[in-house]
């Protein structure tokens, strides 16, 4: 399968930067889920710590992490 994208450039840059940048962006979403995990699995003697780590995983939709 193939897919083409076509951007109005200069008017489009934004959406061109976003698309050739996509997959950096769900790498480290991933990365940053990831370290949050091992925060909340394995605790962390900091409550606020644990919290946020909880907080940060939930704004992550789903997915983004199924790629």
């Amino acid at each position: 399968m193939k897919a083409t994208l076509t951007f109005a450039l200069p008017e489009d840059q934004g959406d061109f930067d976003a698309a050739l940048l996509g997959r950096n962006a769900i790498t480290a979403l991933w990365e940053i889920e990831n370290h949050c995990r091992a925060i909340v699995k394995h605790g962390d003697p900091r409550e606020d710590m644990r919290e946020l780590c909880e907080t940060i995983r939930a704004m992550i939709p789903p997915t983004c992490l199924e790629v």
